[in-house]
């Protein structure tokens, strides 16, 4: 039958499969989390059984300050997450308690963060999903900074990126997002290797998210985590991938600056740096064209390269322009003869007036206007076998053997055009190279889109096509079409032809290869096996055996054997033993932190021991244990206590132990007499004791609720505390001592002391009290439990 709620459940355990919360959210799984809480995928009952994502905090903090601050993060979170509506952020539904446990309901996201994605393809990501990444990072961070007031995001890091499988790239874990405002310091929050130096002095504003995503972006494209060297060590994208595209690896260097006034000024000038390189400096010669990148360097446009051109290179040009309209001027009486000119670009160039008119401002529309029709025109067509990453691995040819193209199934073509919009204006051009068998059957494809600039007179592009794994390719001429956005511009033939001596030794070297590779493959299935069966082990080290209860002294010598109830008269130190079965035995060695955690018979909790053992892989068990008593012993109440054990911060067991009341009384010393009840009616106070009630008089009220704690020692005195319910009291340690049923004691609260004198009367402990130097007097009255 499944839970409602979690009254049921313990103080951290995982929510089990089942559970209902709210009576609406019914717990599916556990997708992760740790130490203080769980995401729990989930199903809302309410609404069409939606799927969503349970975000839990257990509050069971000891520390105050720590549950201040989990508490402020959570909320944080919450609120921030509520105010914002972005399609790369997840929408919060929901928010609400149960017992001592914070939810949060938020759309649930399927995918893998960055850190899998890199994982789980084994190495650093494809340039172009890089850049669909950073633009789809651009875009929300855009959105966080343009709010009013900005967010800033502060904890841009690849395990906070979610890559879902149709590449929607959404921003997970706003804990630490805060509204920005300007000149204001706080604590340094973040994560090491991806914070920007002005965070750790707690002063963030929107370029430092702009640092935090360079980072992010320069681990996913290199592979290098940032975590596992000095802080703000990046070397330069092209050091570690010497084929990434300009653009992309000089806008990550230039977030990456150490000074933010270094980095682009807002998301959006690092954007069009991305993907345009706006705002890039120039390096000196002409900028590197990438042919298999998304962003490619631009080059200066006329007006820029007019703008910066010699002072006397403008006076002559000007001086030819007072000629020209002198020209003109005449020429304009005739309107054939200027008709006839106009129209005439040999004439123009006898005359020296064609860049005159080729610069008119309709001549240019008439020329971008008819460039725009038919940008690039085709030149050449080249092919050449290659490596997968387009690395030539021959001359270019015009003719292959079917065994080049089995052994080498990767063609490349580079292909050349005259840019017709050069000196007008730039755009995407996307290329495409069809390859097809000698029946006209389409084999094999690939294509490649840029930006080409207006400085371009020329535009190259290549890309790499996979051929068929056709064993050994057909003799015969094959063809290969060259499509400018879609229009077929070019068709060029390739001849293959046959290899019968090689066909027959690469087979035989197939064949010899394939075994080594079975060999291989059996090896690596056997250690896959024992790596698997490792890890497996390391996920869960410790296999619980038995957790043990012993009443010793406080050095831990034993007083009796193990046992699960105790005497309040006789108890000290209740010490716990918990054994595990090391799974890792021969294996590997582990460090392993035991934490207890008790809780008293009324739900508050003691407190909590921890201990810390490393295990060799030479123990086939492992035994940790600690204690819990006062300096003197006799700490405990009658009642049931509850231990939780911890194992490394995760949940692992828990056990409970009784102590009972004293079935004997004090000695006579203390006012008993052995063997019967002292006079009084209810017998002396002799064994731990809580008793509740109300006591009239104190800062001129009456009523107040309060509680006694008191805990007899075997001299007589008398150790406990005093909790009353009002403003300015609380809990607070007693001090005094006992004679028979008679009481006296004193409590400390702040400058004024108060003193009790009572007798316990049946089930009835009551009496009088005064105050120094308040002056106060009242009276007091509780009934033992």
């Amino acid at each position: 039958m499944a839970n409602t709620g979690t009254s049921g459940s313990l103080p951290n355990e995982p929510l089990t499969s089942g559970t209902v919360l709210q009576n609406r959210y019914h717990i599916e799984r556990l997708l992760g989390g740790g130490g203080m809480g769980m995401v729990y995928l989930a199903y809302d009952q309410r609404l069409a059984n939606r799927a969503c994502a349970l975000k839990e905090m257990v509050d069971h903090f000891i520390d105050p300050q720590q549950r201040i601050e989990a508490n402020e993060y959570f909320a944080r979170e919450a609120d921030t997450l509520a105010q914002l509506k972005h399609a790369a952020i997840p929408a919060i539904t929901d928010r609400f308690d149960d017992h001592n446990r914070h939810y949060l309901v938020m759309e649930y996201v399927e995918g893998r963060n960055l850190e899998e994605e890199l994982a789980a393809r084994g190495g650093p990501l494809p340039e172009g999903l890089v850049i669909d990444i950073a633009r789809q990072l651009s875009d929300v961070l855009g959105y966080l900074h343009g709010s009013t007031p900005p967010v800033i995001y502060r904890d841009m890091k690849p395990s906070n990126v979610m890559l879902t499988p149709k590449g929607r790239v959404v921003l997970i874990d706003f804990g630490i997002a805060r509204l920005f405002k300007a000149a204001r310091k706080g604590t340094m929050i973040g994560t090491l290797g991806f914070a920007p130096p002005e965070q750790y002095q707690g002063a963030v504003d929107p370029r430092s998210d702009i640092y935090s995503l360079g980072a992010t972006l320069h681990y996913v494209l290199t592979g290098r985590d940032p975590e596992q060297f000095p802080p703000f060590s990046f070397p330069p994208v092209r050091d570690l991938r010497p084929e990434v595209s300009t653009n992309l690896a000089a806008a990550i260097d230039h977030a990456l600056a150490y000074q933010a006034d270094a980095r682009p000024s807002s998301i959006q000038d690092f954007r069009d740096m991305l993907l345009y390189g706006k705002g890039l400096r120039d390096t000196g010669g002409a900028p590197a064209i990438s042919s298999r990148g998304g962003t490619a360097g631009l080059t200066p446009s006329p007006e820029v390269t007019e703008a910066i051109s010699p002072p006397h290179r403008r006076r002559r040009r000007k001086h030819r322009v007072v000629a020209l309209v002198a020209f003109f001027a005449v020429v304009a009486g005739a309107a054939f003869g200027a008709t006839y000119v106009y129209n005439n670009p040999q004439l123009q160039q006898r005359l020296g007036v064609k860049s005159f008119i080729d610069s008119l401002p309709w001549k240019i529309q008439d020329r971008l206007s008819a460039a725009e029709k038919h940008p690039l025109d085709f030149e050449r067509l080249t092919l050449q076998l290659s490596t997968r990453e387009g690395t030539p691995m021959s001359e270019p040819r015009a003719s292959f053997t079917n065994i080049e193209l089995s052994n080498n199934r990767y063609l490349q073509w580079n292909a050349s055009f005259v840019n017709r919009l050069a000196g007008l204006e730039g755009q995407n051009e996307k290329i495409e190279a069809r390859f097809y068998s000698p029946s006209g059957l389409q084999i094999a494809s690939s294509d490649v889109n840029r930006f080409v600039g207006p400085g371009e007179k020329t535009a190259d592009f290549s890309a790499v096509a996979l051929m068929p794994d056709l064993g050994a390719l057909p003799a015969g001429n094959y063809k290969v079409g060259l499509y400018v956005n879609g229009q077929r511009v070019a068709e060029q033939a390739f001849a293959v032809s046959q290899d019968l001596a090689a066909l027959a030794a690469a087979a035989a070297a197939n064949d010899a290869e394939k075994a080594r590779e079975a060999a291989d493959k059996a090896k690596a299935r056997e250690e896959a096996g024992r790596l698997a069966m490792l890890e497996a082990r390391r996920r869960k080290p410790l296999q619980l055996a038995g957790i043990e209860f012993v009443n010793t002294t406080k050095s831990g010598t034993p007083l009796a054997a193990p046992a699960t109830s105790f005497s309040a008269a006789k108890v000290l130190f209740v010490n716990w033993r918990i054994t595990f079965e090391n799974r890792l035995f021969n294996l590997d060695t582990g460090q392993y932190r035991i934490d207890a955690a008790y809780i008293a018979p009324d739900g508050h909790t003691l407190g909590s021991v921890d201990d810390i053992r490393i295990v060799p892989p030479s123990a086939r068990t492992a035994t940790f244990s600690g204690r819990v008593g006062n300096s003197a012993g006799g700490a405990f109440l009658p009642g049931q206590y509850t231990v939780n054990f911890y194992l490394n911060g995760q949940y692992v067991a828990q056990k409970k132990f009784r102590v009972q009341a004293a079935s004997q009384p004090y000695p006579a010393s203390l006012g008993g007499s052995p063997g019967a009840a002292p006079a009084g009616g209810g017998g002396a106070i002799d064994v731990p004791t809580l008793a509740t009630g109300r006591i009239d008089g104190l800062a001129g009220a009456s009523n107040v609720p309060m509680e006694l704690r008191l805990r007899p020692q075997p001299n007589g005195f008398l150790h406990g505390e005093l909790v009353i319910h009002t403003a300015g009291y609380g809990a607070t340690p007693i001090q005094g001592f006992i004679r028979g049923n008679q009481v006296e004691f004193q409590v400390p609260y702040g400058a004024k002391t108060l003193y009790f004198d009572g007798r316990r009367n049946a089930d009835q402990l009551n009496g009088t009290f005064s105050s120094i130097p308040a002056g106060e007097r009242g009276t007091w009255t509780t009934v033992t439990n």
